[in-house]
């Protein structure tokens, strides 16, 4: 296939990746034109809300949620897709495939004693700095712990801070590019696949039971005010999506990206050990 070929079938590509960069660069202006667009139109009619307890308000209510669940969630995948595009993740996930890279299969046993000596100083590190905010010492929490009695204030902080556990860290956890690990390197996929499965599965099944409950008849009399009315309840929609696409791309760029770059500084720290 020739060069000029091939630019010509990534041109739809890049046009779809370019509208929903454009699409999430303007979110907040889009969502602004909505709102005022509603808000003018609406000024112009008399404005009632609905009987709470009505059919025909238990109806529409069932319908916008279903279809706003819909939109948020597969608006909200597309934006955490549209994150891993950009350059922060790129260059976040090639620093922590390069250090993940370097373990070799003998450092797996040397990289779970430093899981573990890693999580019980951190765990140690955040109880030693809640007490500290609360005016207490790790003495005090050991008097605590042997029977000294306390009360009021310093009481309730040394039950929190008894109760703060270590965090769960394996190798596993710092190996696997992505955040659904279990407990246990040798926990088998299944489960997981499992669960996976079915959180995916629960929008299609909403959608189906939707589309295949719905009986739609024509309205008699449209007039102005019933188009009023039905851009007003659309309204909503689009402005889910928009948020469920911001919410997934800061999820990506931001969320991903500190996880990858925390599990890459973490590898790093093992090698240079």
């Amino acid at each position: 296939m020739r060069k000029e070929d091939s630019n010509q079938l990534l041109e739809p590509l890049s046009f779809v990746k370019q509208g929903y960069s454009a699409m999430i660069a303007n979110a907040g202006k889009v969502i602004a034109v909505i709102t005022l667009s509603v808000a003018v139109l609406v000024t112009f009619t008399d404005v009632a809300f609905s009987d709470l307890g009505s059919r025909d308000f238990t109806t529409s209510m069932a319908i916008m949620l279903i279809s706003s669940y819909l939109m948020y969630f597969s608006l909200e995948e597309a934006g955490e897709r549209e994150g891993e595009l950009t350059e922060e993740f790129k260059m976040a996930s090639a620093r922590y495939l390069a250090a993940r890279e370097k373990i070799t299969p003998e450092d797996i046993e040397p990289l779970r004693q430093f899981c573990l000596d890693y999580s019980e100083r951190e765990w140690r590190y955040r109880q030693l700095c809640f007490l500290g905010e609360n005016g207490l010492s790790a003495a005090d929490l050991s008097n605590y712990k042997n029977g000294v009695e306390f009360r009021g204030r310093p009481l309730r902080a040394l039950k929190r801070a008894d109760r703060i556990k270590a965090v769960n860290l394996t190798p596993l956890m710092l190996l696997n590019r992505h955040n659904g690990v279990g407990k246990s390197e040798l926990q088998g996929p299944l489960r997981d696949k499992i669960f996976a499965g079915i959180s995916s599965l629960v929008p299609t099944t909403v959608c189906t039971i939707f589309t295949v409950s719905v009986m739609l008849t024509a309205k008699d009399g449209l007039t102005v005010e019933s188009v009023i009315e039905g851009v007003l309840k659309l309204s909503a929609l689009p402005i889910v999506g928009f948020r469920g696409m911001m919410d997934g791309y800061r999820f990506s760029k931001e969320s991903k990206v500190s996880w990858l770059e925390t599990k890459a500084r973490l590898l790093e720290s093992f090698l240079n050990h």
